[in-house]
C-alpha cells in the first residue's frame, strides 16, 4: 500500500486516536469555525485587540450585536479554545495566542474564504450529491467574503510582485478579476509611484472596490473598469497605457471549459497587448503521494482548496506547476521567471506577450 493511502499517519496529533476524541474534535472544529468567522466579521475580535478586556454588554454595544447571542458564543470559545480568557470582573480578553493566531493570514483566509464564502457548498452538499440542487444555479459563494479570503491567501506574495514590477519598469499594472480592489490597494501602498487599473465582470464588486479605493485615498492612482477578462476587447481601451497585467488565482477557473479555452485567453491577450508583461499566480496541485507525505495539519488547507472547493463549485481544477508552463508555451508566451517559494503553495509566473 502506498504511503499516500496509508491512513495510519492520521492517527497522530489532534485528530484523535479514539472515538470520543475524534467525534468531539469534529463538533468543536465545526462550531469554532463559524464562531471565529462571525466574531471577525462583526468586529468583536478587533475590538478586543484594540480596546482590551470588555464584558459581553460592552462588546455587544460597541459592535451593535445581540448581547445574549454574543455571550453564548464567547463562553463556548472560552472553554473550547485557547484564544480567549475571562477575568474575575466578567470581562473577556484575548490571550497571547489569541492575539497572535486569530489575526494570522492562515486564520483570516480560512474565516472569510472557507467559512464566509464557501459554507453553502457544505450546507447544500446533500441535495447537490442527490442532484436536486447545483452550485451556480440554486446557490453561489459570497463574493465579498471570497475577495477577503483571497486577499489574505495571496498577500504574502505582494511585496515580491511589486519588487518585480519595479525591476521591469512597470508604472501601471492591470489587475484582472480585481474584486474589491484589495490587491491593487496593497500594490499601490507598497509602491507609492505605482498606478493601477482594476478589471472585473461584476458591477457589485466594482462598487465595493470604488468605496475601498476612495477610503484609502487612492482614487487618483487606481481606475476601475467593467470588463470580461476572457475577451480583451471589452477592456482594451481602458488599459492602453498599462505596462503589465496581474492575475492571482484567476485563470484556473476557466479550465472548466477545457485547457484550450485558457490557452485562447492568453493568445487573445498576446495579440492585443504584444510586448507587455503578464504575472500569473496559481496554486500548485498536489498528487496523492504528495498529500500522504505531508504532516497532517499542513495538508488540510490544500485538500480543502483542491478537493472540496473546486469540485463542489464545478470550477476548473487547479493544475500543477508544470501544466501551467505547458499552457503558457502553447499560447506562445515568453517565460521570464518562476517563483514557487510562497505559502499556500502559490506559484508566481512572470511572462511576456
Amino acid at each position: 500500500m502506498s504511503h499516500a493511502l496509508d491512513n495510519g499517519a492520521l492517527d497522530e496529533g489532534w485528530l484523535g486516536t479514539d472515538l470520543r476524541t475524534w467525534s468531539q474534535s469534529i463538533r468543536n472544529g465545526y462550531i469554532r469555525a463559524f464562531i471565529i468567522f462571525a466574531l471577525h466579521e462583526t468586529g468583536v475580535f478587533d475590538t478586543l485587540r484594540k480596546s482590551g478586556a470588555q464584558s459581553s454588554d460592552e462588546l455587544a454595544a460597541h459592535c451593535s450585536v445581540n448581547r445574549h447571542l454574543l455571550d453564548g458564543v464567547l463562553h463556548f470559545l472560552l472553554h473550547a479554545d485557547v484564544v480567549l480568557a475571562k477575568d474575575s470582573d466578567e470581562r473577556f480578553r484575548l490571550t497571547r495566542r489569541g492575539e497572535e493566531w486569530l489575526f494570522s493570514d492562515a486564520v483570516l483566509a480560512m474565516s472569510f474564504g472557507a467559512v464566509g464564502a464557501y459554507s453553502p457548498i457544505l450546507s447544500e452538499l446533500v441535495p447537490c450529491l442527490r442532484e436536486e440542487k447545483r452550485y451556480g444555479v440554486d446557490f453561489e459563494r459570497e463574493g465579498a467574503y471570497l475577495a477577503k479570503g483571497s486577499y489574505y491567501t495571496g498577500r504574502s506574495n505582494y511585496p515580491w510582485v511589486v519588487s518585480r514590477l519595479r525591476d521591469l519598469d512597470v508604472r501601471t499594472v492591470v489587475d484582472l478579476g480585481c474584486g474589491s480592489a484589495n490587491v491593487l490597494i496593497s500594490f499601490c501602498q507598497i509602491d507609492t509611484e505605482l498606478r493601477g487599473i482594476g478589471i472585473d465582470i461584476a458591477p457589485r464588486a466594482l462598487e465595493e472596490a470604488r468605496r475601498r479605493v476612495e477610503a484609502e485615498g487612492l482614487q487618483d492612482r487606481i481606475e476601475l473598469q467593467l470588463g470580461d477578462l476572457t475577451d480583451p476587447s471589452t477592456y482594451a481601451s481602458a488599459v492602453e497605457r498599462a505596462d503589465a497585467f496581474n492575475g492571482i488565482m484567476v485563470f484556473h477557473e476557466f479550465l472548466r471549459d477545457g485547457e484550450e479555452a485558457v490557452v485562447d485567453i492568453f493568445r487573445a491577450m498576446k495579440e492585443r497587448f504584444p510586448g507587455r508583461y503578464l504575472l500569473v499566480g496559481e496554486f500548485d496541485r498536489l498528487t496523492d503521494d504528495e498529500f500522504g507525505a505531508m504532516p497532517y495539519p499542513d495538508r488540510i488547507h490544500p485538500l480543502f482548496y483542491q478537493h472540496a472547493i473546486h469540485p463542489l463549485t464545478w470550477q476548473g481544477l487547479p493544475q500543477p506547476k508544470d501544466k501551467w508552463l505547458e499552457l503558457f508555451e502553447r499560447a506562445g508566451l515568453e517565460l521570464v521567471e518562476v517563483n514557487d517559494e510562497f505559502p499556500f503553495r502559490l506559484v508566481e509566473f512572470i511572462l511576456r506577450f
